[in-house]
């Protein structure tokens, strides 16, 4: 396009207007200089039929018309003239202009507000549409049936019969959805149809909420049962609905063309256990207990009627309980302070097992006992003022601690297996409902901070009672010792006694050893280095070779660990005591002169013998 052609179609600028502005009463005209410009488009040749230049000959003109001089004044790329001036500045007629092209702005191809039209204030959306907030911008599209709803409310269908109930009929609507129709709209003497007749209704409910599409041949008797409905839940009187299928939550319900929602709460006493697709086509009570936005927001229950039926089922049913009745119990919910049980044989009426009468087991886990569902026996133990019933498992099984004490004797070897391990120690389980602790510092030999870093839960394990407490129910167990070490006497550590150990190393402070005989952290004996009877700065490394077995004496016990403090030293003295006070009674069993001392005893007791005899002689004369 030529600079020429630009100025023929550009609306008069600064250097037109006799006083140096622009003429905003020659911008209407523009279209028009618009309209003519396109024949020059054309006969450019191709170069110049792009479809951007349309968009820049707008911008040009947004630049020269609207912009005037004090465009061109901030950004320098509006429009400039060159050639012959009059003395005053103006141009002289005649003359062209060159105009400089402007600078796209950013936005790709988009045309400048006014381009296109030519007219003040028009303006285009980039690319072309109109803008997002734009009166004229399309409106958006109605909703249209979905996979969820696939009927409009309203739309005449027809399906198949596929179910003929007490209060409704099943109809499948050509495999696209079932539908459910009260039979309450029909009249006493309308033909009532068959299983697979054709069935032909108005969609009242499309259930797009998740229930079933209900239909009807009375499309205002909604408007009927508004008032009534209202007045129902003002008066707090009942009302009859169909239950027209299971949404999330609770129920769908048609009371009389209006939709109303049932909470799984309202609808069964116990709803985590409750099915509710058996109600679905059947006729029921409810009370209103919300009615909102004229009909819209309608929120119905039966619970009341349920605590009321209740209450008169448990008034029969404990009449038929006594105390220490034995009955079939059902779990139904299993909580950590016990275990609510049904029994079948009295109406089902609940009663609670406590956690105390579930098991002998002091400790009991009931999660791991019970499962909801589990049938047994139970015994009645109290029915007290206020009806609640009291039960009892465990005075109906034996309890395995009153016989246990034999079998389980300290000492003797058993093989358990790992149930549970905590920070403390692992729970041994020697039978079912028998259960033992093994302390982490009676694991092992070497000190560890957490059972699992030597034992893993499920694994056998042999193991050896350490005490057995019947009267806490309490079982203390230690590692079996193994093969090798099965011959080991036993011996008693106590302080002052005389054990054998097994040097297991020997470090700077003492020397580390093994009871023999001994399990658990009482294995584990410490001799310092003061009492292993070496010289001061003695490597005890190389004194005490690994193994070797060692007389030592129990120095003490320490209360917290358990483990002895031994010494050789202390060993070694009360052997020569010994020696000593044996040697005195052989020699004194064998009749010899003793010791010095023993003579100068016995020389001193003769002269006073001797004394004693002469005053015994006078008193006699006399």
């Amino acid at each position: 396009m030529t600079s020429t052609e630009t100025s023929t179609s550009s609306p008069p600028t600064v250097a037109d207007a006799p006083n140096g502005h622009a003429d905003t009463t020659s911008v209407p005209s523009a279209p028009v200089a618009a309209s003519e410009a396109t024949p020059a488009h054309e006969s450019e040749g191709p170069s110049q039929a792009e479809p951007n230049d349309t968009a820049h000959a707008g911008d040009e003109g947004e630049a020269d018309g609207d912009d005037g001089g004090g465009s061109d004044a901030e950004d320098g790329s509006g429009a400039t003239t060159e050639g012959a001036t009059a003395p005053d500045g103006s141009p002289v007629p005649g003359t062209k202009k060159k105009r400089r092209r402007r600078k796209k702005k950013p936005g790709g191809g988009a045309q400048a507000p006014g381009a296109e039209a030519g007219a003040p204030g028009a303006s285009v959306h980039p690319g072309g549409s109109k803008p997002p907030g734009s009166k004229q911008s399309k409106r958006p599209r109605r909703h249209r049936a979905n996979d969820r709803a696939p009927f409009h409310v309203g739309e005449e269908v027809f399906g198949k019969v596929t179910a003929v109930l007490e209060t409704a009929v099943m109809v499948d609507l050509a495999g696209k959805a079932l539908a459910i129709f009260d039979r309450t709209e029909m009249e006493p003497d309308d033909l009532v149809p068959s299983t697979g007749d054709r069935f032909v209704a108005r969609v009242h409910q499309d259930g797009g909420r998740g229930g079933l599409v209900v239909l009807t041949r009375k499309p205002l008797r909604e408007e009927e049962s508004k008032p009534k409905l209202e007045k129902a839940a003002q008066e707090g009187t009942l009302v009859h609905g169909l239950v027209t299928g299971v949404i999330k939550g609770g129920v769908e319900v048609d009371l009389g063309g209006v939709r109303a929602f049932a909470p799984a709460s309202g609808m069964d006493l116990h709803p985590a256990n409750a099915n509710f697709s058996g109600l679905v086509g059947q006729q029921l009570e409810f009370k209103v207990s919300q009615f909102d936005k004229a009909g819209r927001d309608v929120v119905v229950t039966r619970r009341p009627m349920l605590e009321a039926e209740a209450h008169e089922r448990r008034k029969h049913a404990l009449s038929l309980l006594t105390e220490g009745q034995v009955m079939n119990g059902v779990v139904r919910t299993v909580v950590d302070w016990g275990v609510f049980v049904a029994l079948p044989d009295a109406e089902n009426v609940e009663g609670l097992i406590h956690a105390t009468e579930a098991s002998h087991d002091a400790r009991p886990y009931l999660a791991e006992l019970f499962k909801p569902g589990d049938r047994f026996e139970v015994k009645i133990l109290q029915i007290d003022e206020r009806g609640k019933i009291w039960l009892s498992r465990k005075a109906l099984i034996e309890d395995p601690w009153g016989t246990a004490r034999q079998k389980f004797a300290p000492g003797s070897r058993h093989t358990g297996k790992v149930v549970r391990l905590e920070k403390f120690g692992a729970f041994i389980e020697l039978e079912p409902g028998m259960d033992g602790l093994l302390h982490v510092t009676d694991l092992s030999f070497e000190r560890i901070e957490h059972p699992n870093e030597v034992l893993k839960e499920g694994q056998e394990l042999d193991v050896v009672i350490h005490y057995f407490d019947v009267h806490s129910k309490k079982i203390g167990l230690h590692p079996a010792p193994p093969a090798d070490r099965a011959a080991e006497a036993h011996q008693k550590i106590a302080k002052g006694a005389s054990i054998k150990a097994a040097v297991v190393k020997g470090e700077s402070a003492g020397v580390v050893v093994r009871v023999l005989g001994a399990t658990g952290r009482a294995s584990r004996g410490f001799i310092p280095a003061g009492q292993t009877g070496t010289p001061r700065g003695t490597d005890l490394r190389k004194s005490f070779k690994p193994g070797s077995v060692l007389d030592l004496k129990v120095l003490d016990v320490d209360p917290r660990s358990g483990e002895p403090k031994l010494s050789i030293r202390g060993f070694h003295d009360d052997e020569e005591r010994k020696a000593h006070r044996e040697y005195r009674q052989k020699l004194k069993a064998e009749g010899g002169f003793g010791t010095l001392g023993d003579l100068l005893r016995q020389k001193l007791a003769q002269p006073a013998e001797a004394a004693d005899a002469s005053s015994t002689d006078e008193k006699t004369d006399e």
